[in-house]
């Protein structure tokens, strides 16, 4: 028998702390003090006068650090001026010594990424210090960022999660996040999953892929609310809209069995097609499932062949297990029974017990010289590339 992908609610405290922060990298330099070197002077005829730049120019050169730091953001970005990162590091020196949040979080950054002056993760980290404790949220989530990594300042959970948490009460989505996943593991906190359950909902009301499908997991699960499956078909499907690939999957299957939404075959094979658009592979082996069997649509034995080739090549067991079942019954497929090998071999290799007796099978029609030939490609097998989003 086939057997499809089954839906697992993963454990919640397995995801991993995944963060989107800006350009973090780990670098060699020493910090050194910065150099408030004076920013040079554009001849008269660079830029036209009267343009926002000159009249900004003229403030920031008469000492207005808030136009000193609006000089060096037209820099970095070439709004108005030639692009120069050099030039925007230094009129953003000028300002962030005269306390201008802004720029010390504009200088922070430019430190992080190593734009118009060396990469120095320690000043980053000092920029930022100095823009969070004057009220930056975006400073305050980088800065959490380069303490949960050791980037520029040595490790440190709970200051990263202090951050995360600061942030997430301005209204930082990502912060909600990454806090929420932290008192969910007791990462540099006491764990406290009603906590970690109000954080990520409050990032996924504001629409955040990753927690509306964190969240649909608790739901799932009960970890620190009432179990619900509504709930969490509702945030699966939340999630799925905005283009999370295991979201699609999960919520075809809810839509397939009815479990918390009322039974949909064709919002399943939709989501499915999304997903594994995605190279999600699980959605992939249901989708060519549903297409084999031509019960919920038409049938389409091409589409499905490739779709079961296409999981079982990115490595995915239970795909190289019934794309070897049906390559060995021949009964919707053309019959292969050396390729049915392989891929039973294959499947069995990556931990599915149920193809070791159709492996058998196969084998009693193949040479000697075929078994080993197909056993040495099974050795070398190493798994497609995969951009699952």
């Amino acid at each position: 028998m086939l057997r499809p992908e089954r839906f697992c609610t993963a454990d919640f405290l397995a995801i991993l702390l995944t963060l989107a922060l800006v350009a973090l990298c780990p670098v060699a330099a020493q910090a050194r003090a910065a150099n408030p070197a004076q920013p040079s002077v554009l001849s008269p005829d660079e830029p036209p006068a009267g343009s926002p730049f000159s009249a900004a120019l003229a403030r920031a050169q008469a000492g207005d650090a808030q136009a000193q730091n609006a000089v060096g953001t037209m820099f970095a970005s070439g709004q108005g001026v030639a692009k120069s990162p050099a030039e925007a590091v230094r009129w953003w020196t000028l300002a962030a010594g005269k306390g201008l949040v802004d720029a010390q979080f504009n200088l922070g950054l430019a430190y992080d990424q190593g734009h118009g002056v060396a990469q120095n993760a320690t000043q980053a980290a000092d920029w930022y210090e100095k823009a969070a404790s004057g009220g930056n949220v975006a400073a305050m989530y980088n800065l959490a960022g380069l303490y949960s990594t050791g980037h520029g300042v040595a490790m440190n959970h709970e200051k990263a999660t202090r951050l995360f948490e600061q942030a997430a009460e301005k209204g930082h989505s990502k912060a909600s996040y990454n806090a929420g996943l932290a008192y969910s593991r007791g990462h540099g906190v006491a764990q406290d999953d009603a906590k970690a359950a109000r954080l990520m909902l409050k990032a996924a009301q504001a629409n955040h892929p990753r927690a509306q499908y964190a969240l649909a997991q608790i739901y799932a699960q009960g970890i620190g609310v009432p179990k619900d499956a509504a709930k969490s078909a509702h945030w699966l499907e939340r999630a799925a809209k905005s283009g999370h690939a295991r979201a699609q999957y999960s919520y075809a299957l809810h839509c397939q069995q009815g479990q918390g939404t009322p039974q949909n075959s064709s919002a399943a094979i939709r989501w499915y097609k999304e997903a594994a658009a995605k190279n999600h592979t699980g959605a992939m082996c249901n989708l060519a499932l549903i297409l084999l069997e031509g019960k919920q649509t038409a049938k389409d034995t091409a589409e499905a062949e490739r779709l079961l080739t296409r999981a079982a090549e990115l490595g995915d067991p239970k795909a190289q297990y019934n794309l070897g079942l049906v390559l060995l019954n021949g009964q919707d497929l053309t019959q292969n029974t050396e390729q049915a090998y392989y891929w039973l071999s294959l499947a069995e290799h990556h931990g599915v017990p149920e193809a070791t007796i159709p492996r058998r099978q196969a084998g009693k029609d193949l040479s000697k010289a075929q078994r080993e030939a197909q056993n040495a490609k099974v050795l070398g097998f190493k798994p497609a590339p995969h951009d699952e989003k």
